[in-house]
């Protein structure tokens, strides 16, 4: 066998693959035999047909799976002895094949190969480390948030409608003096400062109180939902029922075992409170800095080939995110006109690329198994959620593929720290509220 490689645009490079004519004969005769065995035509015993007819009736299947034999016995060795690291499987061309001629079998083999790239300087990328810390006022406002879920919500008699409260209305809506579809109810809740409505709406329920009656005047916005009311002029008759407020439970006892308090001292609940704010603070954190730090690698290094195989991948994955987060919202199936290659293409490529930058720097690095540091920190945390860490650890060690998922999201984190350890230049200080948000 004989192997030539040439380098062609990108990622890609053919390998030309010529074998002997003797191996070409022993591989169809070889094919020949396995279909003589089997081969049916009327008037003949199995195993007892002619040469001829065999060739005449099956010659195609014959040669196709000398074809497939040749090339599968063959292609490994070729890419070993081109000593290029292909990535997929190589698109097939057959370039000689004649056998009755004879002839060499000559095919070529279209291979990606994984990029090469140099690592450029860490210290170009100056970014700024994200830093945060949980402050008493950010223990106190969530406290006041969990108060406001467990709050109940009370008519008041004689109350006007006002940021936080809540008004129970009827509405009949008309544009050009003629009611429409969709623009009646009875008894709807409204909560000022939340519910969703088109503007101005809720501004003119604002100061009125229960039993009032009145008519407002809207203008739908340009990218309303219904086509037949964009940009359209509409007034509301409005009859306000009812207006509640929020009643907030008392910080004591009763209320901090709602959160498995059990022991009902408000201390032990604002102790527990921070250190769940402090691991999902971290992890906000860490998400910032690694985001921050893959967006400046994607930029340095720019555009570059990838293999087909590597976007594939990609575009695999990020459509079955895609797919989960449909089905939490209720969407059983996603509709015809759903194509993934279209749809994250430019996002998988973009990934593609990243994967090799990291993936270079992993090797840089050598860390192709984290340290303990990183992989006991990661444990730490997601057992920390868990009344008994300890055991959560335990189980997640025993089970292969659990372990394998921390120490892969180890070498990140680990990547991420030595990075930017060198790409930092000075601190961004943000609060909890921006990094985690409301929940």
């Amino acid at each position: 066998m004989q192997v030539s490689t040439e380098k062609k645009e990108g990622v890609q490079s053919v390998l030309t693959v010529t074998v002997p004519a003797a191996d070409v004969k022993a591989a169809y005769d070889n094919s020949f035999r396995k279909c003589a065995k089997t081969a049916k035509v009327d008037g003949f015993r199995k195993g007892h047909i002619p040469a001829k007819l065999i060739e005449q009736y099956f010659g195609s299947n014959i040669w196709s799976d000398a074809y497939d034999a040749l090339v599968g016995s063959t292609l490994g060795a070729a890419i070993d002895e081109s000593k290029l690291e292909v990535v997929g499987y190589p698109a097939i061309t057959v370039k000689q094949a004649n056998f009755k001629a004879e002839e060499d079998f000559i095919y070529e083999a279209t291979v990606e190969v994984k990029p090469e790239i140099e690592l450029k300087p860490f210290e170009e990328l100056k970014l700024k480390t994200v830093k945060s810390e949980i402050t008493d006022a950010d223990i106190e406002k969530m406290i006041e948030n969990l108060r406001k879920q467990q709050g109940k919500w009370a008519v008041k008699d004689d109350l006007a409608v006002a940021e936080g409260t809540r008004a129970s209305i009827d509405f009949l809506g008309r544009e050009g003096g003629v009611e429409f579809e969709g623009g009646k109810a009875e008894n709807f809740s409204l909560t000022v400062g939340e519910t969703q409505m088109i503007p101005g709406f809720t501004e003119q329920i604002v100061g009125h109180k229960a039993g009032e009656k009145f008519t407002i005047q809207v203008k739908f916005p340009e990218d309303y939902h219904a086509e037949n009311l964009k940009g359209k002029d509409a007034e509301f008759d409005i009859t306000v029922n009812s207006v509640s407020e929020l009643v907030l439970p008392e910080v004591n006892a009763d209320f901090v075992k709602i959160y498995g308090v059990n022991d009902g001292s408000v201390d032990t609940f604002k102790a527990d409170l921070r250190k769940n704010m402090e691991r999902e603070l971290k992890r906000a954190v860490y998400v910032q800095n690694r985001t921050a730090l893959f967006d400046a690698l994607a930029a340095q290094y720019g555009e570059f080939a990838v293999p087909q195989a590597y976007v594939s991948a990609e575009i695999d994955r990020l459509a079955a995110n895609f797919e989960n987060k449909m089905r939490m919202y209720g969407m059983k199936k996603l509709p015809n006109s759903f194509k993934k290659d279209e749809m994250f293409n430019a996002e998988a490529q973009k990934d593609a690329r990243l994967g090799v930058i990291v993936r270079k720097i992993v090797e840089e690095l050598k860390l192709q198994e984290p340290s303990e540091e990183f992989v006991n920190d990661l444990l730490n945390q997601i057992a920390g959620a868990y009344e008994d860490p300890a055991e959560v650890i335990e189980q997640i060690k025993k089970d292969k593929k659990d372990f394998e998922n921390v120490k892969n999201a180890a070498i990140e984190a680990e990547v991420v720290a030595k990075v930017m350890a060198k790409a930092a230049d000075g601190e961004e200080t943000k609060s909890f509220e921006e990094l985690v948000g409301r929940r």
